[in-house]
């Protein structure tokens, strides 16, 4: 599920007690998207990108007429935007410029969540519901594995070059932000100076042209953008930063395709996973693979991920062998979407030639595999996926029962 499809709250503080407090209140009822700078057209793009009704301005004494003149622009800008000030005390020259100014209400911070949960909710209820504008927005599919390693970003790769198909013009992304970093790119022999994290130092400028020039493209027309292996910069990256470049992106392209294997767990992750129309956990049958994985699955459902648009594929797979792909699907409460034979002749080879699975073996089983797979989250992509309930009790416990010989 996208954040198009979520609730989401906007809060413009660089203090990280405000921040911490505001995500322990909503951890249940959205997010929280932190606007990494105080101004108005910042601001502005998230709530395009989010949707978001409900924005939090804090005040101090010393920024006072700058938070009063923001608070201002965003109910001129949106009127149906609902501005809640906050300050750490009771200040009456702050209450009655931040009520001027157009806001809402005031609260302190620190305020206990019952009280601030009421809050919202009483806005949301007073104001009317926004027309938010449903234009062209691509659809994102994620691709997570617990273990670093070649499987991931091939598996990306190919279903991101399914996806382009035949077309040559800008159709299809793939970001690859797993570990090792630029894999993908290394596969088809291609050279990036432009990296994601340029994307979003670039965003004021992002438009078709930069897309165009600076994204590195296969012959196919496949657009890529990696992550480069000197990581440092990743430090200065926010949430912000990320929700508004998927969002621009996904007016550029139909489709997009990013592949987050070996990315550790994090707040990064979390909410790359959050963004995505749909996700493919990609596991094999060995005791490490399924532990990890089940680990991270149980991650994602504490992190609120939906979990109803999340889908096990079974790379590598041999049918003769325990776990077969029915018990790892029950046992991870997932639906399978696909197994994928092991292929190693033809991985390496492509792995090695600087061509994809579709010049240099086209009629490989993984290759096929991998096309009727393209195609299948192609057609349900406007479906919904039924949710598998599951039970979370039986994730660990299952795995003693594949690998100790036992039947079920």
């Amino acid at each position: 599920m996208s954040m198009m499809h979520k609730h989401s709250f906007i809060a413009v503080t660089g203090n990280q007690e405000h921040i911490r407090w505001l995500h322990a209140i909503f951890k249940d009822e959205g997010e929280v998207v932190v606007a990494d700078l105080p101004s108005l057209e910042r601001v502005r793009q998230i709530l395009d990108l989010t949707g978001a009704q409900v924005v939090f301005v804090a005040l101090t004494p010393q920024t006072l007429r700058q938070d009063s003149a923001l608070i201002e622009g965003l109910v001129t800008v949106k009127s149906l935007l609902s501005v809640i000030a906050m300050a750490d005390q009771i200040d009456n020259e702050m209450l009655l410029s931040a009520m001027r100014a157009g806001a809402r209400d005031f609260i302190l911070t620190g305020s206990r969540p019952g009280e601030v949960i009421s809050l919202v909710q009483r806005l949301q209820n007073r104001a009317p519901t926004p027309n938010i504008p449903t234009a062209s927005v691509g659809k994102i599919t994620a691709l997570v594995s617990a273990r670093p390693g070649s499987d991931t970003p091939m598996l990306a790769l190919h279903l991101a070059l399914a996806m382009q198909g035949e077309m040559k013009e800008r159709n299809t992304l793939l970001l690859d932000l797993g570990s090792p970093s630029g894999d993908t790119l290394t596969y088809l022999g291609l050279n990036s100076p432009y990296s994601f994290i340029d994307a979003v130092r670039s965003l004021r400028r992002l438009d078709s042209m930069l897309i165009d020039s600076a994204f590195a493209k296969h012959e196919s027309g496949l657009s890529l953008l990696a992550l480069p292996e000197e990581q440092g910069a990743m430090s200065e990256i926010t949430s912000a930063d990320i929700y508004v470049l998927l969002g621009m992106l996904r007016r550029y392209f139909s489709r997009i395709v990013i592949n987050l294997g070996g990315v550790p767990q994090s707040d990064f992750l979390y909410l790359l996973l959050g963004d995505a129309d749909n996700t493919l956990v990609v596991v094999e049958q060995s005791v490490p693979s399924c532990k990890q994985n089940m680990q991270l699955v149980r991650k994602m459902i504490e992190h609120k991920i939906v979990m109803g648009t999340v889908e096990l594929v079974v790379d590598r797979y041999l049918p003769r062998l325990p776990p077969d792909a029915e018990s790892l699907s029950q046992g991870f409460g997932l639906p399978l979407q696909a197994t994928l034979p092991p292929s190693g002749m033809a991985r390496l080879s492509m792995m090695n030639s600087g061509e994809s699975l579709f010049q240099c073996a086209p009629r490989d089983p993984y290759t096929l595999a991998i096309r009727k797979l393209a195609k299948r989250i192609i057609i349900n992509s406007s479906a919904d996926i039924a949710q598998s309930s599951g039970t979370k009790k039986s994730l660990f416990k299952a795995i003693g029962s594949w690998f100790v010989g036992k039947e079920g």
